[in-house]
This record gives structure tokens, C-alpha cells and sequence, in this order.
């Protein structure tokens, strides 16, 4: 994101915000991470890895992960 004691509020608000949708996110705990990953495109909007994790979690409340689901995600396609 940038050099140690070089990042903007905002891109702290997105770390903390993010980190907070990832931990969320590994619990499938999809709702709490959705709202973290949009406070964090509140704080830098576009964000790619945000929209990413909403639009996967969109996919992941659709048709939820088995029981042995570790988080990962695998790509279909290149």
C-alpha cells in the first residue's frame, strides 16, 4: 500500500476495514464481511480487492461451501 508511516488516513480506514471483511470472510460469516468490505470502499472507493471479496461473497451466499471449505478460491478460468 506504501512505505511505513507514509499511508493516508484513508488507506489506513481500508486496511482496517478490509482486514476486518477477510476475517469475517474466512468465518462465512458473509454479512458482517460484506459491510466491512463496503466501509472499506467507502474509504477508498473502486477498490479491486474490495469489490472482488463482495462479488465473491455474492456467489458464496448463493450456493454456500461445504464443510471443509478453508477459504481459498479457485479460478475456473484464465
Amino acid at each position: 500500500m506504501g512505505a511505513k508511516g507514509e499511508l493516508t488516513a484513508a488507506q489506513i480506514e481500508l486496511r482496517a476495514r478490509f482486514a476486518e471483511g477477510l476475517a469475517a470472510y474466512r468465518a462465512r460469516r458473509w454479512e458482517e464481511a460484506r459491510r466491512a468490505f463496503e466501509a472499506a470502499l467507502l474509504a477508498i472507493p473502486g477498490d479491486g480487492p474490495s469489490m472482488t471479496f463482495i462479488k465473491r461473497i455474492d456467489r458464496l451466499v448463493a450456493a454456500p461451501p461445504g464443510e471443509g471449505w478453508d477459504g481459498s478460491w479457485h479460478l475456473e478460468r484464465k
